[in-house]
């Protein structure tokens, strides 16, 4: 359940950046397969990763998680 929270707000936040697929992935050092992955459920990020993307897409591991309702990184 916990994954499919994840590939669904994934994507969402995807959606809304201005970045593209592949600027994302480069900024958080991985390949672009690896974003298609997770937005398919077939795989989730490290802990480094899971790290890197809500750096690059402004919103909480929590969130993303679905640990938490409140995108917001600052409480």
């Amino acid at each position: 359940m916990k994954n499919f929270v994840f590939c669904e707000r994934f994507k969402n936040e995807l959606e809304e950046s201005e970045l593209t697929q592949n600027e994302i992935a480069r900024r958080c050092g991985i390949d672009s397969s690896c974003i298609t992955q997770y937005k398919q459920g077939k795989s989730m990020p490290s802990i480094k990763t899971l790290f890197e993307l809500c750096s690059v897409l402004d919103v909480s591991a929590d969130y993303l998680l679905g640990l938490s309702d409140r995108k917001s990184i600052l409480y």
